[in-house]
């Protein structure tokens, strides 16, 4: 009896091994298939290029053109320039070595060489509110004394921060020209410490609108040349400069149109400005 218990015994341990091998060597042999189906396993795809390319920051203003061209900061653009005014005489415009062109000519050689005498005051935009600037357009006339007028206009990169556009609900462009004020009864002198002065005091009147605002770009600083007369050169001291500047800034912000109408955002430029 005790023998046939023993061989029954045995009977079930042998049909039992298989159930125990597949229990401790289940995982060994599951991680060996695995590896060997790894091996033929499609690699996955490579990452997109729209995935793999870094993201815009500037991406909401290129979906709005308008803003685009006076916020956008690392380029230049035809929304924001200073335009300014040279005269000089026909000798002006040649080079020393060259010989005086036929009259017909004249006005070809003052349009050719309009941007080279117009780029130098690219040098007083970047001592004041810029950090690049480029001559963008330009143009020649000849006045009744025989010299010639060079009008230009310069684009540049503002040195100061523009502010967040972004952050604004409701947003509307607004944008005002205002005349700048000037210390005395003669306007100031067609020179260049004239002209930083007034590119600074423009730049600030800007600041103060950001500040109020949320953001400001100086996006047009005209400097409209004149000339003074003998009748009035009469009253002056001598070496006077007779040539004189009026200077017109327009500045432009994006805020709340809920906040305020066009008229009103004139008004306050114009009041920082002190030109009221």
């Amino acid at each position: 009896m005790r023998r046939s218990r023993l061989s029954f015994f045995v009977f079930l341990l042998i049909l039992a091994l298989p159930v125990i091998a597949l229990n401790f060597g289940g995982a060994k042999i599951t991680g060996w298939l695995a590896e060997r189906t790894a091996q033929f396993a499609p690699a996955p795809p490579p990452p997109s290029a729209a995935e793999t390319a870094p993201q815009d920051p500037f991406q909401w203003l290129n979906d709005r053109p308008a803003l685009r061209q006076v916020f956008i900061p690392d380029e230049l653009t035809q929304d924001r320039f200073v335009t300014v005014t040279k005269i000089v005489s026909t000798a002006d415009l040649l080079d020393s070595t060259e010989q005086m062109p036929p009259d017909a000519l004249l006005e070809l050689y003052a349009a050719a060489r309009a941007p080279a005498q117009l780029a130098p005051y690219c040098a007083e935009i970047i001592a004041t509110i810029g950090t690049s600037c480029d001559v963008a357009h330009t143009q020649s006339r000849q006045d009744r004394m025989g010299n010639w007028v060079l009008d230009g206009r310069l684009a540049y990169l503002p040195a100061a921060t523009l502010g967040d556009p972004s952050v604004v609900e409701n947003g509307q462009v607004f944008s005002a020209k205002v005349p700048l004020p000037y210390a005395g009864d003669l306007r100031p002198a067609n020179d260049a410490p004239s002209r930083r002065a007034i590119l600074i005091q423009a730049q600030e009147v800007c600041d103060q609108l950001r500040a109020r605002l949320g953001n400001c770009v100086l996006t047009g600083l005209t400097f409209e040349l004149n000339e003074l007369w003998i009748t009035d050169l009469e009253v002056l001291p001598d070496d006077t400069n007779p040539e004189r500047l009026d200077a017109t800034a327009e500045f432009t912000v994006y805020a709340d149109q809920m906040t305020f109408a066009e008229n009103s955002f004139a008004e306050i430029a114009t009041t920082l400005a002190g030109a009221d």
